[in-house]
């Protein structure tokens, strides 16, 4: 079938270990950032352009988590329905063309 998608569990298994990693290098980003900022005149500012810029991180790394999750489901639900497929196939065999 050309229009056929091939997807081995242990892709969808790379797939979530990588989001995995992913979220974790921002989530240990985010808990680096400076917690205050001394820029004089600045200040203000900085400290809210880096509050936006860590509730931004926290929003991306909530959504990784919902990708990850969604791939594994997504996994776990074609496995459950080829599992199905099988069974109601079993012992059935080919037609013989007649």
């Amino acid at each position: 079938m050309a229009d056929e998608l091939r997807v081995p569990a242990s892709t969808l298994a790379e797939i979530r270990a990588g989001l995995g990693r992913g979220r974790s290098a921002l989530e240990e980003a985010g808990s680096s950032a400076p917690r205050s900022v001394d820029a004089g005149d600045m200040t203000a500012m900085l400290t809210g352009m880096l509050s936006k810029a860590l509730e931004g991180a926290a929003t991306m790394s909530e959504g990784i988590a919902g990708v990850s999750s969604q791939v594994g489901e997504a996994g776990a639900t074609f496995w459950e329905t080829d599992a199905g497929v099988a069974s109601a196939y079993a012992g059935r065999g080919l037609p013989d063309g007649d």
